[in-house]
């Protein structure tokens, strides 16, 4: 309001004017000064120049969140100018009260600009700085292009940090542990989830600082963490676990009964004398009983023949601990096919429409792969999937009506899918349909049944929408809620001070239980079983392998409850020879020439007590180095060997596995990148854990013959 007070002369008025905005200038006061109005002239406030918004290509472009322009000062009258008090003085008017919380406060959501072509016009320059020894100039390009991967949303530039990592070998092969170091740390944010990546950023910081052993040790977590959030990698290092794990129980069923079934050959081929049908005595019987043992080599019958014929002709000569392994070793061979099927339905991967679907939503595929991708869809066993990673895809690269389509897809095809309600709602919301994606992001919710990062998604949207439309207290709520649900999940994804499409918003990516079941489905374990009996069985037909184990492990149990009856002979406690009852009532722990020898004194003479006495010497001796030498060269066989069945078998499947472990260096599933790692990575966890167990079978080997 004007001051009440006689008027001022016009000259005055100027001069005093001029003098107030000479001595606010320097100030930089944010009230302006009041400017002298001439009659019949209004005021007008300055209003800053406005920068013209940054075009968007028409085929890439994305709506944005249209925002309420803010209302056009109104006209001043005359009774809002500055007037003059009684003293001569301008009285300055009154501070404009606080605006009100609307919607014209929030910033715009910034739509994507960039597209797949600039992003390689960017690594171009980039390739081209470093080959041009320009490094100014190629850390430019590098930031460029971080900043076009992060407003892309894409995850993983795998391409792109695998060429880095091969500069970063270059210049440590050079000398240059900087500019490897420099090479490793843009390749690991390039592609977070490469496990090579880290590797290699370790291997370069070990080499330019040796004595900083911290962030090496931090290089090597985060391969060990991307190595588990990779699909393809933690399938790999689960089928190489599993196909080492099978191979050594093949080799330890096979040694064992191998093992066993040389240990007490020597009284079976004694008690086959005693076999009325047969009908012969010494080598004649040696030599039937070796034909018989032999006959499933000659003809073929595999493995499992061979391991359950040696079973049944020691079982009865064994202990109890020895029958128990044998029974096992035997119920293992034949579930080996098995195993193998039900190991390759969980590790298969490679080539499936799952490995497709995680590239197209971790990766970033070109358009020619989107394209056959879109034409697949139609045909998939189980296309939501593949419906909803193509519209993240589409909603990535801001071709919003293109993704809203594919999400209405998605939904059809399963119309339960919360997580679909989620970045259909994502959709809407940069659309400018506030209502819509507020409907989808409720109904997500209310669906999520549990599912944390659904509700952890829903929630953090729902804080974004009501933050745009004013209504402080539920966006706070929303944003409580989503922070108990799924605080990790929204530090990886979220972000509060980036507008930009892809991280205003969160989107749930496509769970892993539908890639497992996806890889699951397109599985051909049936042809990894088949070729697994293949190997067991060998010429005996696959089919009938589960029957005929069935009949060896029946037949075990049968001579397990009638040994006693049959009366086998025992082993001599001092000669090795058999203590056959059938020979001599009287043997027992010791054969009967044992027994004349040292319990019955003068039965026999001198000589044959000296012959005696020095075959027992040659049986002890025996004895010890053969249980030694086994365990020299086998490990566990020497435990075996010398009656300890139980830790030699685990002794020499321990000892199988890290062996195959180092025979598939390369992987039974090897990833789309050859890496240098591997072999590496594998011996330096092989070598010592081989080497301890080997040192524990001939420690206690030694220990034990002593």
């Amino acid at each position: 309001m004007l001051a009440s007070g006689p008027p001022v002369p016009l000259r005055g008025t100027a001069l005093l004017a001029v003098a107030i905005a000479a001595l606010a200038l320097p100030a930089r006061a944010q009230v302006s000064a009041p400017k002298l109005v001439d009659e019949g002239e209004e005021q007008t406030e300055e209003k800053e120049p406005q920068k013209e918004p940054p075009r968007v290509p028409p085929s890439r472009a994305a709506p944005a969140v249209p925002v309420p322009a803010a209302p056009a000062p109104a006209a001043p009258s005359a009774q809002s100018l500055p007037a003059t008090s009684s003293s001569g003085t301008l009285a300055l008017p009154p501070p404009p009260p606080p605006p009100a919380p609307t919607a014209d406060l929030a910033r715009r959501i910034l739509p994507v600009q960039t597209t797949q072509a600039q992003l390689m016009a960017l690594w171009v320059e980039r390739r081209a700085a470093v080959r041009e020894a320009d490094p100014a100039r190629a850390e430019r390009a590098a930031a460029a292009l971080l900043a076009a991967r992060r407003e892309l949303g894409i995850e993983n530039l795998l391409g792109m940090a695998a060429v880095e990592l091969r500069e970063s070998r270059r210049a440590l092969a050079a000398n240059g542990s900087a500019r490897a170091v420099a090479h490793a740390e843009l390749a690991e944010q390039l592609a977070p989830d490469l496990v090579d990546a880290h590797l290699g950023l370790a291997r370069a910081r070990f080499s330019h600082s040796p004595g900083n052993l911290g962030p090496v040790v931090s290089a090597l977590r985060d391969a060990l963490a991307a190595a588990m959030r990779d699909p393809q990698t933690s399938r790999a290092f689960v089928a190489d676990v599993l196909g080492a794990a099978l191979a050594a129980v093949f080799a330890a069923s096979i040694a064992v009964i191998v093992v066993l079934t040389l240990r007490h050959l020597r009284r079976f081929l004694h008690d086959l004398q005693h076999v009325p049908l047969v009908g012969a005595a010494g080598v004649q019987a040696s030599f039937l009983a070796l034909v018989l043992l032999a006959s499933p080599i000659l003809f073929g019958a595999g493995a499992f023949a061979v391991a359950a014929l040696g079973a049944l002709v020691s079982f009865a000569y064994q202990s109890r601990r020895e029958r128990m392994v044998t029974a096992v070793a035997v119920a293992a061979l034949a579930a080996l096919p098995w195993a193998a099927g039900q190991g390759a339905r969980t590790t298969w991967w490679t080539g499936t429409l799952a490995e497709e679907v995680d590239r197209l939503e971790r990766g970033s595929p070109d358009d020619a792969e989107v394209d056959a991708l879109a034409a697949k869809a139609a045909s998939a066993p189980d296309p939501a999937p593949l419906y909803a990673a193509l519209g993240r895809h589409f909603k990535r690269r801001g071709m919003l009506p293109e993704a809203r389509r594919w999400y209405t897809a998605a939904t059809e095809a399963d119309p339960r899918a919360p997580d679909l309600l989620v970045n259909e709602g994502n959709v809407l919301l940069l659309q400018g349909d506030l209502e819509g994606a507020k409907a989808a992001y409720l109904a997500a919710s209310d669906r999520a049944a549990g599912d944390l990062t659904v509700l952890a998604a829903a929630h953090y949207n729902l804080s974004k929408l009501y933050l745009r439309s004013s209504d402080m207290e539920k966006s706070a709520a929303s944003r409580e809620k989503a922070e108990r649900e799924g605080e990790a999940f929204l530090r990886k994804y979220g972000s509060d001070d980036d507008f930009s499409a892809n991280r205003y918003v969160v989107d749930v990516p496509v769970k892993a239980a539908r890639l497992d079941a996806m890889a699951r489905a397109a599985a051909d374990g049936d042809a990894v079983r088949v070729w697994a009996e293949s190997r067991v069985a060998g010429a005996l037909p696959g089919r009938l392998l589960l029957p005929i184990t069935g009949l060896v492990l029946g037949l075990l149990g049968i001579l397990a409850l009638v040994a006693r009856r049959l009366r086998p002979s025992r082993a001599c406690e001092r000669c090795g020879g058999a203590a056959c009852r059938r020979c001599d009532r009287n043997a027992a722990a010791m054969c009967g020439a044992c027994i004349n020898v040292f319990t019955r004194r003068g039965v026999v003479d001198a000589r044959d007590r000296l012959r005696k006495e020095s075959e027992v010497r040659r049986h002890e001796r025996l004895s010890r180095f053969s249980t030694r030498a086994l365990a020299l060269v086998g490990g566990g066989v020497g435990q075996v060997w010398s009656g300890r069945p139980v830790l030699g078998a685990l002794l020499i499947a321990g000892i199988a596995f890290l062996v195959a472990v180092t025979a598939f260096w390369r992987g039974l599933l090897p990833p789309p990148l050859p890496t240098p790692y591997v072999l590496a990575l594998k011996l330096a966890l092989v070598v010592p854990l081989g080497a301890a167990l080997w040192f524990v079978a001939v420690r206690d080997a030694f220990r034990r013959t002593e």
